[in-house]
């Protein structure tokens, strides 16, 4: 009878035990659940978050050259929309903008891959001439093998939409899911070309004159000069002065996401687009960026030398000679002093681009040309994009 009590006292405290030990486990493992759900829940906040500069990915992630697959070193800044253009004071926490490159590799040649080409056509900066080049050199190069997609005017957010769906393509024949282009250089050859954003703002002005919208409509400048036109302040036609046509706003890819613009882009309009076209500091840098990423670029005002940079990037034979094409019919007096000034007060971004597009492109020439060594040159002092255009 005894014995009969000890058994049954050990059998209930075995099953105490037992009772102690399940509970115990199924509070570790709640808070282990608890854990996981917690980083969970922080991770798709801040994949929610990233995507809404999705567009932006190529400021965040370092690029990536295809010339030795190795990564850019990059010292980033976080920039602030809080200049005087701003209607919103706002921050993108997750896009940050490269100021300076510890590490840079020169382009590589444009024959190495079979890449598409890809010629972002800036206006009134010899794109045709370019054009009708590239189309002539095609058929006649190591480029039949190679796409070029020319003959328009588009942004770099256009490349990035025709790569991407391009990628997509490539994934459905081979059965695979849909990828995200995050490396344009990698995929495709980008190339463009440069004016002295007030040269190219005077042509594009007297050019204008002749086109039909502006003949039918009798708009004023149609009768004035360049320097007449700057000092006209009922005028109602106001290209000539937009900052950024001249270079910054088709490598930023920041032009109008509407259809009917005459740049073509990808159509989608994000906060990434509105914070960039708000901080011009901001656009500035993305567009340096995008034009090192360039396989090729020239200056129209050092066109020679321009010319044998993309005999190099070729592997031509001869140095190629630009056709003159679209050209102003009529000859004209060049503005004034004054009025240079004044253009260049307007003209801040492209202004700035252009400076550093002389840095860049002699970088590349020594390079090619010279000793072989590259050393990449430092940007140029940014504009006060807070001071008002109170002098224009």
């Amino acid at each position: 009878m005894l014995t009969s009590v000890h058994r049954t006292n050990n059998q209930r405290r075995s099953s105490n035990y037992y009772e102690r030990c399940t509970i115990h486990m199924l509070r570790v493992a709640l808070l282990a659940l608890a854990i996981w759900l917690v980083s969970f829940t922080v991770i798709i906040y801040s994949v929610r978050n990233d995507s809404a500069v999705s567009i932006g990915n190529d400021l965040i992630q370092p690029a990536t050259l295809l010339s030795n697959r190795r990564i850019y070193k990059r010292q980033q800044t976080q920039l602030t929309g809080n200049n005087h253009h701003n209607t919103t004071q706002q921050q993108f926490t997750h896009t940050t903008i490269v100021t300076e490159t510890t590490t840079h590799f020169p382009p590589r040649k444009m024959t190495s891959t079979s890449n598409p080409i890809y010629f972002v056509h800036i206006g009134k900066a010899g794109g045709t001439s370019i054009d009708t080049l590239m189309y002539n050199l095609k058929n006649r190069s190591k480029l039949h093998n190679k796409q070029l997609i020319g003959k328009a005017h588009y942004d770099w957010s256009h490349i990035e939409l025709k790569e991407q769906r391009r990628l997509n393509e490539r994934m459905k024949l081979n059965n695979n899911a849909t990828e995200e282009v995050l490396d344009v250089p990698s995929t495709a050859d980008v190339m463009t070309i440069l004016r002295n954003p007030v040269s190219r703002s005077v042509s594009q002005f007297y050019f204008s004159k002749d086109l039909e919208w502006a003949t039918k409509s009798n708009s004023s400048f149609v009768h004035q000069t360049i320097d007449e036109y700057i000092d006209d302040t009922n005028k109602t036609w106001f290209q000539p002065l937009s900052d950024g046509e001249g270079g910054v706003d088709f490598l930023a890819g920041i032009f109008s996401s509407d259809r009917k613009c005459w740049v073509k882009s990808d159509w989608i309009e994000t906060d990434l687009k509105v914070y960039l076209r708000r901080n011009k500091t901001a656009a500035c840098l993305r567009a340096a960026q995008r034009l090192e990423q360039t396989v090729w670029f020239g200056i129209v005002e050092d066109l020679q030398r321009s010319m044998r940079l993309l005999q190099y990037t070729l592997d031509l034979e001869r140095t190629p000679v630009l056709p003159k094409r679209n050209r102003a019919k009529k000859e004209h007096l060049p503005p004034s002093s004054e009025t240079v000034a004044k253009l260049e007060r307007y003209l801040q971004k492209d202004m700035w681009l252009y400076e550093y597009s002389k840095r860049l492109f002699e970088a590349r020439w020594k390079y090619f040309m010279g000793d072989g060594v590259y050393v990449h040159p430092e940007l140029p002092p940014l504009p006060d994009f807070d001071s008002p255009l109170q002098d224009v």
